[in-house]
């Protein structure tokens, strides 16, 4: 079930927000009888409920807003059990002082704001002795190392068992605990009114994490990252599962360490993992690389099982050649159009090793542009092609133009005069009509260099295109299918405008 938390300051609002809740497709709601400022009137809540209500009434170290004396908190939260709630939170150390009642569950709750204890499992035997209908266990897990013991315990629980890890890895919890039995997850009503930092609204649960299509049969891909893109990555595979009628549903993870990160992938038994970004190096703790071809990979964005562990792969490589072969006039012998073309790829970066190998294989001629030369100089004896400093690039022919963006730095100039002498690094004077722009470092937004080519004739390669023809190439790696690009691209549109005519 997903339950709504609603934490108002009146009962008008409340009601406002049950309701509202309830249209949504909520299952159940928290009322958090801490936030009221006057008497909550709780029988006027209950009368008229059209789903179950959970009562809780937090302390402030718990995370709530309660300040009134611990006698009149109790006595709030029997109210409220005698009222006809049908959940009714209450603290592992005050257990003890509120009587089961029948028609009303027990959820016994233990939070720790600071951290994931190391003696959890002994604290969730002893709720275990409260006469739990259900336990409860909220704790700081702001990395996998802090969610581990939360992953261990939830495939152990012996009653109902709801787990919340306050942080990053908190919406990993909410997708495994839905397979493994959890009774309910919570969600934000909508964006704003989230408890905590990344915490899910209704409609990404739905729509995104595909959270009540997950059971027992689910099989789990994993798919690394925070930003906008991998959210994003994540909704679009998992339609493309639902439209192809395969098991599988997305798990958002983050790595951290590697050891760590590797024992989850395992006790989750994952069928593949995506990487994000800002993880596409350094998988050597986690996977061997695969060298089947004779190009070595040197970054990787797809981790695969096999018999002898976890290979890594470069797939994205392959997508973003798809999307810039989209974005060229077709040949009328059908040849790819980048053969015969040559590309300019700037930078030393997980990117542009990762287009390489592809662009190479579609007849492309390479250039690699650098500001070391060392770098420059490796690339090319790596890949093959020309070698150049970064400043060459202004003076040397090409044809299509890779870039993997440059992120601003705090202390640099932002100022409009500065961002015209460097949208994103590149002189807007060096762009010309007739050439091809790569730059998905804001996917699936347009970057400033991005509308700077467009306005000045440029072709460019449309990063909602790059996200539709990636997702399309992770969904045949996973299930062995295609998927229609329309089908994406109607998708996405529901989750990002369009802001190629009205904003450049």
């Amino acid at each position: 079930m997903i339950c709504i938390s609603i934490a108002q300051e009146s009962r008008r609002l409340v009601l406002v927000d049950i309701l509202n809740a309830v249209m949504l497709g909520a299952d159940m709601v928290e009322v958090r009888l801490d936030c009221f400022e006057k008497d909550p009137n709780i029988g006027e809540l209950f009368a008229n409920k059209r789903k179950p209500i959970l009562c809780s009434c937090r302390r402030p170290e718990d995370g709530g807003n309660w300040d009134g004396t611990e006698e009149e908190r109790l006595m709030l939260l029997r109210q409220a059990i005698i009222s006809g709630a049908d959940f009714v939170e209450m603290e592992a150390d005050v257990a003890d002082q509120i009587r089961p009642y029948p028609g009303c569950k027990r959820v016994i709750a233990y939070t720790n704001l600071k951290e994931t204890p190391a003696d959890l499992a002994e604290i969730y035997e002893g709720m275990l002795q409260q006469k739990p209908d259900v336990v409860k266990i909220v704790t700081r897990a702001r990395t996998p190392e802090e969610a581990w013991p939360l992953v261990q315990l939830i495939p152990k629980a012996t009653v109902p068992t709801v787990v919340f890890g306050l942080g990053r890895p908190g919406v990993m919890l909410a997708v495994l605990g839905r397979r493994l039995g959890a009774p309910w997850t919570v969600a934000a009503l909508e964006r704003g009114m989230e408890a905590y930092p990344g915490q899910p609204t209704i409609r990404d649960l739905e729509q995104i994490y595909r959270y009540r299509e997950i059971g027992k049969g689910t099989r789990f891909v994993g798919v690394t990252g925070l930003a906008e893109r991998d959210f994003l990555l994540t909704g679009l595979l998992n339609a493309a599962f639902v439209e192809l009628q395969k098991p599988q549903r997305c798990l958002p993870l983050q790595v951290g360490n590697p050891k760590t990160f590797r024992k989850i992938i395992e006790a989750v038994k994952l069928q593949a993992v995506v990487l994000d970004e800002s993880n596409r190096e350094g998988t050597h703790a986690i996977a061997a690389y695969d060298d089947s071809s004779r190009v070595p990979v040197q970054a990787a964005d797809f981790l695969a099982p096999t018999a002898d562990g976890w290979v890594a792969q470069n797939h994205f490589g392959e997508a973003a050649v798809r999307a810039i072969e989209a974005s060229m006039p077709p040949r009328e012998n059908g040849e790819s159009p980048l053969r015969g073309r040559m590309a300019m790829l700037v930078g030393d970066t997980p990117t542009v090793r990762m287009i390489a190998p592809s662009l190479k294989a579609r007849g492309a001629s390479l250039i690699f542009a650098c500001k070391q030369r060392e770098a420059s100089a490796r690339l090319s004896q790596l890949f093959g092609g020309r070698q150049i400093l970064f400043d060459a690039l202004y003076t040397t022919s090409h044809d299509v133009l890779i870039y993997p963006g440059d992120p601003q730095t705090e202390e640099e100039d932002e100022t409009p005069q500065s961002q015209s002498h460097s949208r994103g690094g590149i002189h807007p004077g060096y762009l010309r009509p007739g050439m091809t722009i790569f730059d998905v470092s804001q996917m699936p937004r347009l970057t400033p260099l991005l509308r700077e080519a467009t306005q000045r004739g440029c072709a460019i390669v449309d990063p909602k295109t790059m996200l539709v023809e990636y997702a399309r190439c992770m969904v045949e790696q996973i299930v062995g299918e295609t998927i229609a690009s329309e089908f994406l691209r109607e998708w996405l549109s529901n989750w990002v405008e369009d802001d190629t005519e009205e904003n450049v």
